[in-house]
């Protein structure tokens, strides 16, 4: 009975020492992957500027080459499709991080010539140009990140703003790009990312009128 009573405290203490190991290659694991470094530099249009993300460098708008640019603008912003240049300003996504916990886009617009950033439209989410040029954005729009439908924060956040639904519905508007007003707005959308392009992109601003 007592060799039986010290197999089982035996079993009990490899047991344990297995799982601090477990654990302690676990949290290094962890540790390690926190501190990869993460370095993304995205050329905008072709300009000398860029959006960079970095995990050793505040994020934002850079200018110059990669190996030697310089901060211009701290922030997260969007690049591709989430900003376009016009004359001397850039208009882009900028994502920010709500007391709630929520990351929510606005549009922004920042001048290449002294920096000064200009908030346009908060909810907002710039998706391209559409084919007569103007700037087509999902206004009213809280990201499917958030988790919308299950995220009671969001519904907390829309009673707040101007977003009337947090049920994939959202506003397209269409914005001059050279004195930055909507122009037109095509109200309750459904999202519909796969028909996107199609209805808003691909057409110029009289055919979707029409």
């Amino acid at each position: 009975m007592k060799n039986n009573k010290m197999s089982f405290n035996m079993i009990l203490i490899i047991v344990a020492c297995f799982s601090a190991i477990a654990f302690f290659f676990t949290v290094k694991l962890v540790n390690l992957a926190d501190r990869f470094p993460v370095n993304s530099f995205n050329r905008i249009e072709g300009t000398n500027f860029a959006i960079k993300y970095s995990s050793l460098e505040p994020d934002g708008l850079y200018e110059g080459d990669e190996n030697t640019c310089v901060l211009r603008v701290e922030g997260t912003f969007g690049y591709d499709w989430g900003s376009a240049v016009e004359g001397d300003y850039l208009y882009t996504n900028e994502y920010v991080t709500t007391t709630l916990g929520l990351v929510t886009p606005q549009l922004v617009r920042i001048s290449l010539k002294d920096f000064s950033k200009e908030v346009l439209y908060k909810d907002t989410l710039l998706r391209g140009r559409c084919a007569s040029g103007e700037l087509v954005c999902q206004s009213n729009f809280i990201m499917p990140s958030n988790y919308p439908k299950t995220n009671s924060f969001c519904k907390l956040y829309a009673m707040s703003s101007d977003i009337d639904d947090v049920d994939n519905r959202f506003d397209v508007i269409y914005i001059n790009p050279a004195s930055a007003q909507v122009e037109y707005t095509v109200e309750n959308q459904f999202d519909l990312a796969n028909k996107f392009d199609e209805n808003f992109l691909e057409k110029t601003l009289e055919e979707v009128k029409k």
